[in-house]
């Protein structure tokens, strides 16, 4: 990476002198030349947007592992996200409304956010991938803007990956033509294809490839747990920090086979666009589906599938390889928020506690009566509250605990966190339309999902509304927290709450809130009961 010194231009219009002038950076890539432009948001930090990492999975490459991007002659304006993956629309009405997206198959970009000079500075390299459900996002959203968290000196990479059943579609037909016979976990592999573009690209942007740090929230945060358990991802990272990470982390054990396997799901699916059989000549009738009547699908059978036990990408189920070892050894930091499930559900209807003890039911099994008792004076005062409380211990704080666990039970050290400081309301991903209940931003959903992104980013001056200045201190601390992490292997650094390495035996975490401080995992005691309820 070399700076270039823009010609300069001046004229005089009633007297007063304008100068045309701007210094912009050049960085070669393995495809060709991009042109980056300084960051509105951070002084000294370079932006590179709408970086092909893969050639466009369309047509024959559709449901096939991402191919090299396509080289091209001359140098290239970066200054433009490419559009996001194929996804359907979501509800305005709602803290994940992400408007109008410009969407399309063409969709393996990413963007570089770069706080080097030149090109020999090998800075640390922070690697996103977004949430969603591994059915929506794209990482060109501006609450993703690296610039801020690139300023304490790293280089920050956001990607899109393949969603839906562009991503995580597995049929008969797709693992017969498979050299590897497997199908499905192609947005795993544009996550893995995006570190191999690191590894041969980031020294350019001043970054480091042997300091490579992958993060990501909800799926993100479940797929980078994947990734960490993925022999196809050795050596392409260094350290990992898993936010609200999905059940599917730990106790994903969907494989291809069996009755409600990926082979059964993907063929029900695309049969329901009148396409059956395991041939080669029924994968290219798939290939011709367009991606609206894919999505439309999507509408009315649902995602057939999300990440899968394939034989390839994940030999096993990721609990398996995590409690035998055989896992990428790297630095790890996980954790959850308090009030996870009161954004997820903030808009469902009123339940009895009938209701509720049947979806104990479903649960706990045998122990559903247990789990009640333990939960009784929440249940009796509001069950919906209880049903969020309930299912947020079980799922995403239960799965950074169980991921920390595997990984302590292996002689590896791992930082875990406990976000509780409740954030104010607004839509996350639409900021010109941020006040979602025109309240301002009130703090009504307490720490919800996703709720520690602007934090994490330290975006709070440039998407939401309602910050205060307990906020800006705590989105300092968690940024310089995330970056310590990304440089050292570890969070800690001057001037920064003591944040010791997980013990299973104390159970004792970061709380992350408007005093930070270390302590016993306030969720424990209902976790350790949750952990004895496990259904059969």
């Amino acid at each position: 990476m070399f700076k270039l010194r823009a010609i300069v231009f001046v004229f005089t219009v009633c007297g007063i002198s304008y100068s045309l002038a701007d210094t912009v950076e050049r960085v070669n890539t393995t495809a060709g030349t991009y042109i980056g432009h300084d960051s509105q948001y951070a002084d000294g930090v370079t932006v590179f947007k709408g970086i092909a990492y893969a050639a466009p999975p369309v047509r024959d490459l559709r449901w096939k592992p991402p191919a090299e991007p396509i080289s091209f002659a001359g140098a290239r304006q970066a200054d433009r996200a490419g559009p996001a993956c194929w996804q359907a629309r979501n509800d305005n009405n709602s803290v994940y409304a992400r408007g109008n997206l410009n969407r399309s198959e063409d969709c393996l970009y990413l963007n570089v956010f770069t706080a080097a000079q030149d090109s020999t500075e090998r800075l640390p390299v922070m690697v996103w991938f977004h949430g969603g459900g591994n059915t929506a996002g794209h990482g060109g959203a501006l609450i993703f803007d690296g610039s801020n968290l690139a300023n304490r000196g790293a280089v920050v990479v956001t990607a899109n990956y393949r969603l839906g059943p562009f991503g995580f579609l597995s049929h008969p037909a797709l693992t017969n033509e498979s050299e590897h016979q497997a199908s499905g976990n192609y947005g795993l592999m544009d996550q893995i294809e995006t570190l191999r573009w690191v590894q041969q690209n980031i020294e350019g942007f001043g970054g480091d490839p042997e300091r490579v740090t992958i993060f990501g929230q909800s799926a993100g945060g479940e797929d980078v747990c994947l990734l960490m358990a993925s022999p196809q991802a050795a050596g392409l990272m260094h350290g990992v920090i898993g936010q609200s990470p999905s059940g599917g982390c730990m106790g994903l054990q969907r494989g291809l086979e069996g009755n409600d396997g990926g082979h059964y799901r993907g063929a029900r699916f695309i049969s329901s666009m009148g396409i059956s059989g395991d041939n080669p000549d029924t994968a290219a009738e798939m290939r011709e589906l367009s991606p609206q009547q894919i999505v439309s699908t999507v509408s009315t059978q649902g995602n057939p599938n999300g990440p899968i036990v394939d034989g390839w990408v994940l030999p096993e189920s990721p609990n398996a390889l995590f409690e035998s070892g055989r896992f990428n050894r790297v630095n790890v930091m996980m954790g959850a928020l308090a009030d996870e499930y009161f954004g997820l559900q903030a808009n469902s209807p009123e339940i009895s506690e009938a209701e509720l003890e049947q979806v104990l039911v479903r649960l706990f099994g045998d122990r559903a009566d247990e789990v009640k008792a333990s939960y009784a004076d929440l249940i009796a005062a509001d069950p919906l509250s209880a049903r969020k409380t309930i299912v947020g211990d079980s799922g995403f704080l239960r799965t950074a605990r169980d991921w920390a666990r595997a990984v302590t039970k292996n002689d590896e050290s791992a930082h875990v966190y406990y976000f509780e400081r409740p954030a104010p309301v607004f839509r996350l991903y639409v900021p010109a339309q941020p006040d979602l209940n025109n309240d301002g931003g009130q703090r009504t959903l307490g720490a919800y999902h996703s709720g520690e992104l602007a934090y994490v980013f330290d975006n709070l001056d440039v998407v939401g509304i309602g910050w205060d200045d307990q906020d800006r201190a705590l989105s300092e601390t968690i940024a310089n927290y995330w970056f310590n992490f990304a440089a050292t292997g570890n969070p800690n650094g001057p001037g920064l709450p003591d944040w010791p390495v997980y013990d299973p035996s104390t159970d004792a975490v970061q709380i992350l809130s408007s005093e930070v401080r270390n302590g016993v995992h306030p969720r424990k005691e209902y976790m350790d009961l949750l952990d004895s309820a496990r259904a059969p």
